[in-house]
């Protein structure tokens, strides 16, 4: 009898140490994430096959995962430990583009579309080395885009996962559809950056290399970059459908659109009253869009980015930063600054910036013209009004602030001095040309007090006895606005600290990781990349011990170009 028992109580004991043991499993190693694919533009454009074609992506030998933004992958609620734990299903999908194992997700597709390049018109284009995977259900919120959360925008339930590098597409034209170590470099790193600046932006998930060699200016290696955004959808989706005359499948996508990111329009608001309904929504659409872009532009000249390929198939229906070829950050502050070494015209500087996006919206608005009436055609320049509109009260906004001062009210009388000020005061930059980033982040911690001398800015300036005349008026200017408006010194200093980072992506970063990770001196790795993405996710922040990273450029790193070639 008592063996009995004890036998009992041994098979419990072991029943329960057995559970136990299961419960620790299920507890440190879950389940694999699920990845919920769908193919929503599939869906959305199904009747009009003109507007995409299936594709499969050409794999990258023996890729290898260079770098992971845990913060990108938590817009579809992936972390980085289901990436660890389970690599290889992950690489057969960002890097070889296998969606669609057996009979489950959807086939990868390229879209078509248009677009004036460099000012004229380029025809049919399309995806010619980038790939749509499909969507995925989205957990981002305004912010994780780099949208205010005050905007009026949105952003759907779903993200699009589109691969660049993926190899050639019917709209490669001449290409081989892959992209090199560098371009992706920079493209990853500078996605994620602009997300840290609190610019709107698509977004960089993954970056996967190879040792496969691609044939550009020389033999390099070939990248993929997985990339994420609401949708891809650009100002030349519209114009390929408006110039080769489908026009069901504009009106199809407007709508679509204008449903899905811009509902405020399909709202009755008596403006354009005595126009059909479908028309007045279409001018609505176009005003927001044009909105949008105004102050997505206006955000970039803040923080000095160039866009170094500006053409309307690279300007997206969202108001994102889309498309990052050759791109660049100002470091000495120079208005005719150009990042892009194949733009012989400078038609893409950083001062030409505002005036081109209003020429690419003016572009917008000819093909929304061949499905709008008579009537409502001549409306289209009160819509593109708002791009105007939108650029000059975001850019007096985030200057003024970048100064620490304030325009203190709505009318422009009222606002005029400020204005005046800061015209004045982009002209001292001109003249003086100090580091357009570390001026302004020292200006926010100088004191202005007539005890305290500015020598720090100072010894920036080329001229310091005309920064010596536009810091009296400066001088005199603030402290009015510090005794009018109550502030104190803290209050003034955390606003612009707010709007004047410490850390940009600058060329030279750039080209230390990509040396890094091609192995140009030494064993290849890819932690200059991932130390970079680390210090740009908190540009504002201090830091101290990135402070290197906030230096202005070696001499060296001054000749550094970018060009169209990736």
């Amino acid at each position: 009898m008592y063996l009995a028992e004890s036998s009992d109580k041994r098979t419990v004991f072991e029943a329960a140490i057995a559970l136990k043991n299961e419960s620790d499993k299920l507890k440190f190693e879950p389940a694999p994430v699920h990845l919920s694919w769908g193919q929503r533009f599939v869906n959305d454009f199904g009747a009009f096959p003109v507007a995409y074609r299936k594709v499969r992506a050409e794999a990258l030998y023996e890729p290898q995962r260079l770098c992971l933004s845990e913060a990108a992958a938590a817009c579809l609620g992936i972390r980085a430990e289901d990436f660890d734990r389970d690599g290889q299903r992950f690489e057969a999908c960002f890097a070889q583009g296998q969606v669609n194992q057996g009979s489950e997700g959807p086939a990868p597709i390229a879209t078509v579309y248009a677009g004036h390049q460099f000012g004229v018109w380029a025809g049919q284009l399309g995806d010619g080395r980038a790939l749509l995977l499909g969507d995925l259900p989205s957990q981002a919120k305004a912010r994780d885009w780099g949208f205010d959360d005050a905007d009026a925008i949105e952003l759907g339930d779903r993200v699009e996962v589109q691969l660049k590098g993926s190899g050639q597409t019917p709209y490669s034209r001449m290409g081989d559809g892959r992209a090199v170590l560098r371009s992706s470099v920079r493209e990853f790193l500078g996605s994620e950056a602009m997300i840290g600046l609190g610019i709107p932006s698509t977004r960089a998930l993954c970056l996967y290399g190879s040792d496969d060699p691609v044939f550009r200016e020389t033999t390099e290696t070939a990248a993929i970059v997985t990339r994420l955004a609401p949708s891809f959808l650009r100002f030349g989706h519209v114009e390929f459908f408006a110039h080769f005359q489908h026009h069901e499948a504009l009106n199809h996508l407007l709508l679509m659109l204008a449903c899905r990111h811009y509902p405020q329009v399909l709202e009755s608001s008596g403006e354009y009253n005595n126009l059909p309904h479908d028309d007045q929504i279409k001018l609505k659409l176009l005003k927001s869009i044009a909105r949008r872009t105004g102050d997505l532009i206006a955000r970039w000249q803040a923080v000095g980015f160039c866009h170094g390929v500006m053409n309307t198939d690279n300007m997206s229906l969202l108001g994102l930063t889309i498309d990052y070829g050759p791109f660049g950050f100002l470091d000495q502050y120079d208005e005719a600054h150009v990042c892009n070494h194949s733009d012989h015209q400078g038609r893409y500087r950083y001062d030409n910036q505002a005036a081109v996006g209003a020429w690419n919206c003016r572009a917008l608005a000819l093909a929304f013209r061949s499905v709008l009436g008579e009537e409502a055609a001549l409306c289209l320049p009160e819509s593109l009004q708002a791009y105007r509109e939108a650029f000059e009260a975001r850019w007096l906004e985030r200057f003024a602030a970048k100064f620490g001062l304030l325009p203190t009210g709505d009318h422009d009388c009222q606002q005029a001095p400020i204005r005046e000020f800061l015209a004045q005061s982009m002209q001292m930059l001109q003249h003086c040309r100090p580091d357009f980033t570390l001026f302004f982040r020292k200006l926010s911690v100088q004191p202005i007090s007539p005890v305290h001398n500015p020598a720090e800015l100072r010894d920036m300036m080329l001229d310091p006895p005309a920064f010596d005349l536009w810091w009296d008026a400066y001088r005199e200017l603030a402290q009015e606005q510090i005794r009018k408006l109550g502030w104190d010194a803290a209050q003034r200093q955390a606003m612009m600290l707010a709007v004047n980072p410490k850390y940009i992506l600058r060329n030279h970063l750039a080209e230390l990781a990509i040396r890094r990770a091609r192995g140009d001196h030494g064993r290849a790795d890819a932690d200059e990349i991932a130390r970079l993405l680390k210090v740009l996710a908190k540009p504002y922040d201090e830091q101290p011990e990135y402070d290197s990273y906030a230096a202005e450029p070696p001499q060296w790193a001054r000749q550094l170009s970018v060009s169209c070639s990736s």
